[in-house]
């Protein structure tokens, strides 16, 4: 059935909005991913019921055969718009915006601040604030044009938790998520904010969370080093690992890296009840915010519940279907939205929207917060976490390098020329939500400040108001964060960026040098003249009277500079836009192409005056320092002269992944294209629509699609009277690439030490197998080359040559030994172990990283670091070079007090040495180390050795009743446990047990006197006792085939031998 037609989109073409498909609710963790995965094979919006008549006439996919696609007319319906794409939202903490009852300051608690949280004059305290005081000042808000308030978690929390030193103002350590903070008001006084913003026009939007809850669950370990999945699973009841990815088992509070311990005064403080179950949480250690623990580890010590469980994931959907249920609420914002699995997202972002679509609320909008600046990170969480838009973190970032540090257009063309990423059969980038700062990063002042040292107020509010001027007049929906329209600055993010609207007694906040007043903090800050509001609510009036500058079609025109230009264009009414920004402090002249000839623009706002555009469709526009100018063309845009012509591109056959589909389209101009694809022989399902070239989307293949399947693409162009084009193509899936299992060697480089007495290298050169390096790296012994290695590699042979003669003879390095060795001018050997002062001890304050780049060019690359940094940097101000040398520059950061790793990224701009985050694990690297660029392997130091597996020996002993000793080495990052099986039949096969059987943990610790006396010869070999939680099975492993393992961090096998029993 085709929908009825609507007011918006192409004439004769966009109908409304169908109604979402969405997935059941999950019974499984396992059946919720089969679902997520069978939907997900193109995009989860099929165009067909499973039992119903295909688009066209065609009938549903059978095993047999596929089904015919769906017809022109079935696809030239999908709309090119949904949900909302012209909100103008307000973000306030409650805490900070308004105080409305001195009642509820202390959230009905009594003591002192360490209790109650409320501290005036403290910033990281309750500052007063609630709903009445929101509720009187609704029309504040209102005035600037807002059409949607967000608000930040008002779910009660822990109002102070670690040791005293902040509150939950803020809202993120929730205990109860089925009722509103107290230091807030009351569930009521919530359902009068909602009933009386809705009547004025606002919708609400909460913040919520489902990656963590308030910390109440601490360890018996009372250590929180991120433990990983590698060298330490999760543990069933019956001692067996698993991997939750692949299903869950029965597992108590036994089976965690960590013991997980609640205090009896708050084993009941989490409401729903469930929450107060410790299995409920990953009990792995504080995140680094890297790797593996993105997703597993604890957010600043919050607990981080267990999204994989199918429990956890169905009991998010009950608490927020309980708020949308009984509140109204138009939709959510959601956390830390990187820091959960993927597969989560997709079951609760569907069960949300059929539940509230079930409740009338069809529009119901979910976005999430998705902290990166890149678009290939964030938009996954569209396409396959189903969310209807992200924070848009790439734009803020482009926006704040154009209008605040003057760099050139070409960021922000970079970031809308990737907007067809969040392209999807019911969402794309114009639903995004742009902002300029926020109360975790900082304000858009704070960044004029630290970017524009010495500056006026007036260029800085200038400046504020071009930014403002990019977010409101480009794609997505505007978020003004409460203070911004005030001029607000701080010394920073987190609490320096979250200031009170009402009169301060923070001693920070009074300091504040504001933007465009000469007010401080010591009043209320409610100015309607404050020349930001003004601004603002300008710009709102400016986009609501011309829809078009909020969800027309955005075409770029000009990129060049200082100057950046772009046309929206509403397709419907035909009216047309000219958007100019200049971020030069000076004007600017530039000829920008409009698409259309002979048209006559006049000046909308930033400008006065008429242009016409020439035969080559140009107008020449002056636009004036750190400003934008809007025209609209006199007349509305014609009907095109010819019908469109498609040309659909599949994919390149083997397709895996991630994959653009695209299509080269010939006729009037501002066509869109509808894009639907086919797996094999299930349902035709829509991709999304690109409404200006270059056309494309991208489509998500599972893993679970397999090599050689058909893929099937048709897509239909739509042009401005309705008339259509459509072609089909297919390709076939290829095989994705297996993950590599763990290895406990797996180097990348080899690396050869060279010592010349009198210094000189010049012309020396590491040779082996027609690959020649040059002796670049300079280190305490000498000079150091290194060769790429081929995957698998276990030897390679050298020789060291220099003005055609070889110093010394062929020699191989023994790669299962080493990666790297020592040899000497004039001696033909060589020694793989480091020679005394080659490493130097670094200072243990500081971690050093030496970085090579094949270009020779450093010019603006720098380290951004977070976890284990002493001062964790800013993006825009990356921590630079500290020297240089013939290897290349040295970065030298200082850590934070119990470091134990490094979080960093080296990068020059946005531009990032490699995708993935690095974390420098001392434990295993140890505090320097060496980079090569563009590659995510360590040259130095080289680390590791074959593993050293036989079963067949017993090199581990048993005494006692729970005590083992074994020569082996340990570190921070390695495990050791006991593997039995009660069946026997353990072997070794490529690197890895044939059976993981039953563990045993082994924990270091020392031989006592009496078993030193009984065991003289072992006095002074490292010592293990089996972990306590494990001895009630220690009957069972001696009974059975018992083998002692250690194990790296990343899992792989360090060694394997058989136990000595008594």
């Amino acid at each position: 059935m085709t929908p009825a037609p609507t007011a918006r989109g192409n004439p004769g073409g966009p109908p409304a909005r169908p109604r979402r498909r969405s997935l059941p609710a999950a019974v499984s963790r396992a059946a919720a991913v089969a679902v997520t995965a069978a939907l997900l094979a193109t995009a989860p919006h099929a165009t067909q019921p499973a039992s119903a008549t295909a688009p066209g006439g065609a009938r549903p996919a059978s095993a047999g055969r596929p089904s015919a696609p769906p017809s022109d007319a079935r696809l030239a319906a999908v709309p090119a718009r949904h949900d909302m794409t012209r909100e103008q939202f307000y973000f306030l903490l409650p805490d900070r915006f308004a105080d409305g009852s001195a009642a509820n300051d202390r959230g009905g608690l009594t003591g002192d601040r360490t209790t109650t949280g409320y501290d005036p004059t403290d910033k990281g305290f309750y500052q007063g604030g609630d709903l009445k005081g929101l509720i009187s000042k609704l029309d504040y808000v209102k005035g600037l044009g807002t059409t949607a308030i967000w608000l930040a978690p008002i779910f009660k929390n822990k109002p102070v938790q670690g040791n005293g030193e902040s509150a939950g103002y803020h809202g993120y350590w929730i205990t109860d998520f089925t009722r509103v903070d107290p230091h807030f008001g009351t569930n009521a006084d919530l359902a009068e904010l909602i009933r009386k913003a809705h009547a004025k026009g606002m919708k609400v939007f909460f913040d919520v969370i489902t990656n963590h809850t308030a910390d109440t669950v601490t360890n018996t370990e009372k250590t929180f080093a991120y433990r990983g999945k590698g060298a330490y699973p999760y543990l069933d009841t019956e001692g067996r690992p698993f991997d939750d990815t692949k299903g869950m088992r029965k597992i108590d509070a036994r089976g965690f890296p960590y013991t997980p311990q609640v205090t009896p005064s708050e084993r009941n403080a989490k409401v729903p009840a469930w929450l107060n179950d410790p299995t409920m949480y990953h009990n792995r250690g504080d995140s680094t915010f890297a790797g593996e623990s993105t997703l597993y580890g604890d957010h600043t010590g919050l607990d981080d519940l267990w999204t994989e469980r199918p429990e956890v994931v169905r009991g998010m959907e009950k608490i927020y279907e309980k708020w949308v249920d009984e509140f109204r609420v138009d939709g959510f914002r959601v956390d830390t939205v990187r820091n959960v699995d993927m597969e989560f997202w997709t079951q609760w972002a569907t069960a949300l929207d059929a539940h509230a679509a079930k409740k009338g609320r069809k529009n119901f909008f979910v976005f999430g917060e998705t902290l990166s600046s890149d678009p290939a990170v964030t938009s996954p969480y569209v396409r396959q976490g189903r969310l209807d838009a992200t924070l848009d973190f790439p734009l803020q970032d482009a926006v704040r390098q154009y209008a605040s540090q003057g760099r050139t257009a070409d960021r922000l063309a970079d970031v809308f020329a990737q907007d067809y990423r969040y392209t999807t059969d019911k969402a794309n980038a114009y639903e995004q939500v742009t902002f300029l700062g926020n109360h975790d990063m900082g304000r858009i002042g704070a960044f004029l400040l630290k970017d524009n040292p010495g500056a006026g107020d007036a260029e800085l509010l200038r400046r504020d108001r071009f930014a403002h001027e990019l977010m409101f007049l480009s794609r997505g929906n505007p978020v003004v964060y409460s203070g911004d329209e005030q001029g607000f600055t701080g010394a920073g993010g987190d609490k320096d960026a979250r200031q009170t609207m009402f009169a301060s007694k923070v001693p920070d906040y009074l300091d504040d040098d504001e933007i465009g007043t000469d007010r401080t903090a010591a009043s209320d800050a409610y100015d309607p003249s404050h020349p930001l509001y003004r601004a603002i609510a300008a710009l709102s009036r400016l986009t609501r009277d011309h829809p078009a500058l909020r969800d027309g079609v955005q075409t770029e025109r000009y990129a060049q500079g200082s100057v950046y230009a772009f046309t929206r264009t509403d397709t419907h009414r035909r009216d047309h836009y000219l958007v100019a920004a200049n971020n030069a402090t000076e004007a600017r002249t530039v000829r920008i192409a409009t698409g259309f000839a002979g048209v006559a623009y006049r000046g909308l706002y930033g400008t006065t005056g008429t242009v016409t555009s020439g035969a080559d469709t140009r107008v020449t526009v002056t636009i004036p320092p750190l400003s934008s100018v809007v025209l609209k063309a006199k007349q509305r845009i014609g009907t095109p002269a010819t019908r469109p012509t498609l040309v659909l591109k599949a994919p390149a056959a083997g397709a895996t992944g991630d994959v653009d589909v695209s299509a080269d389209v010939s006729g009037g101009g501002l066509d869109r294209v509808v894009f639907a694809a086919q797996v094999g022989n299930g349902p035709w399902q829509t991709l999304g629509t690109a409404d200006h070239a270059p056309y494309k989307v991208t489509q998500h293949l599972p893993d679970t699609v397999k090599q050689g399947t058909t893929l099937r693409y048709k897509a239909v162009a739509v042009d401005l009277a309705g008339r259509t084009a459509s072609a089909l193509a297919t390709t076939t899936a290829g095989q994705t690439a297996a993950p590599r299992p763990p290895s406990a060697l797996n180097r990348a480089y080899a690396v050869v030490h060279y010592l010349r007495p009198d210094g000189d290298y010049t012309g020396w050169r590491l040779e082996s197998a027609g690959r020649s390096a040059e002796f670049t790296g300079r280190d305490a012994y000498g000079a150091f080359a290194w060769v790429k290695l081929e995957e698998g590699a276990r030897s390679l042979t050298y020789t060291v040559t220099g003005n055609g003669t070889a110093d010394g003879p062929r020699r191989t390095i023994d790669l299962d030994k080493t990666g790297e060795v020592w040899i000497r001018q004039g001696d033909d050997g060589q020694s793989d172990t480091a020679p005394h002062g080659a490493y130097p001890a670094p200072d243990p304050a500081k971690a050093v990283i030496h970085y090579h780049r094949a270009d020779g060019d450093y010019d603006g690359w720098g380290l951004h670091t977070w976890t284990g940094a002493k001062h964790p940097t800013d993006w825009s101000a990356p921590l630079t070079p500290t020297g240089r040398d013939a290897f290349g520059v040295t970065f030298e950061v200082p850590l934070a007090d119990g470091a134990t790793s490094l979080s960093y990224i080296v990068h020059k701009g946005d531009e990032k040495d490699i995708t993935a985050d690095r974390s420098l694990d001392f434990a295993t690297y140890g505090k320097e180390t060496w980079l090569i660029g563009g590659d995510g392997d360590y040259l130095l130091p080289t680390v590791g050795s074959a593993p050293d597996l036989d079963l067949d020996t017993a090199k581990a002993r048993w005494i006692g009743t729970d005590t083992v000793v074994w020569k082996v080495k340990t570190t921070n990052s390695t495990s050791q446990q006991l593997v039995y099986a009660p069946g026997g039949g353990i072997t070794v096969k490529d690197g890895a047990l044939s059976d993981e059987g039953h563990w045993l943990r082994l924990i270091p610790s020392k031989l006592t006197d009496a078993q030193k006396s009984a065991h003289p010869e072992l006095a002074d070999d490292p010592a293990f006792t089996v972990d306590p939680r494990d001895r009630d099975r220690v009957p069972a492993a001696l009974r059975a085939q018992l083998i002692a393992t250690q194990r790296a961090a990343n899992g792989a096998l360090l060694a394997a031998t058989g136990v000595r029993l008594p």
